[in-house]
């Protein structure tokens, strides 16, 4: 599907540079699934004179965005969006775009000026957001119907850790994906282990499986001194 017909916005008095502004714009709409695997976006020359900007700053945006994945550029073909291994990838790695959209909603719905609270929460990180102690997040994949999940209930007692739980039988692979990208350590037992190693080997996270009460047990003491 063609796009040189989409619709970009830059603000010469923002404070964030107008590549960034371009650039930001396209990650979205490939988030929020308005570009798709193979796409093609407006040729440099069109978008530079939809923007009335120099044709060289969407070139240097398209090369940035090429060199994280997310597009193709090829002779004779145009500038198209990446593959769907690449685009799912990006989403698993980038999970936060409906937050986004949601926090943008009720900033408008409270009277707030969107930039002056997206700024002021970037100076936030920047002053405090070190200082703030993020808890962990465990992932427990399950097959509900043969599993014992009677440790769920401890681990939760015992750890101020965020426990989150999915049933691996019943869950589509891509909301799979998305709760381990989510998560920090992924706990299973160990006849589902390789399942999903190949999908937490992707951001390199943690697999712990639980074969016996032992596993169990090595499991809440590590959990407790979190």
């Amino acid at each position: 599907m063609e796009h040189t017909g989409l619709l970009f916005k830059i603000d010469s008095q923002s404070p964030l540079p107008i590549n960034v502004q371009i650039k930001e714009q396209i990650k979205l709409l490939i988030g929020k699934d308005l570009l798709k695997p193979g796409d093609l976006l407006p040729s440099t020359n069109q978008l530079a004179d939809q923007l009335s900007i120099n044709r060289n700053t969407i070139q240097g945006v398209y090369s940035q965005l090429k060199e994280e994945g997310l597009l193709l550029m090829q002779k004779g073909r145009g500038t198209q969006v990446a593959s769907k291994e690449e685009i799912m990838r990006f989403k698993m790695q980038n999970s936060y775009f409906s937050f986004v959209e949601k926090t943008v909603k009720d900033a408008y719905e409270s009277g707030f000026e969107i930039e002056k609270v997206l700024l002021s929460g970037f100076a936030y990180t920047q002053l405090f957001g070190q200082s703030v102690k993020r808890k962990m997040r465990y992932l427990f994949v399950e097959c509900k119907v043969s599993s014992c999940i009677f440790y769920l209930d401890e681990i939760k007692r015992i750890t101020s850790a965020e426990i989150d739980t999915i049933d691996v039988m019943e869950a589509a692979e891509e909301n799979l994906m998305v709760a381990i990208r989510n998560a920090d350590v992924i706990v299973t037992r160990s006849d589902l282990a390789e399942k999903l190693n190949k999908f937490s080997e992707v951001d390199q996270k943690k697999v712990i499986s639980v074969g016996s009460t032992n596993d169990v047990s090595l499991l809440l003491n590590m959990i407790r001194g979190e």
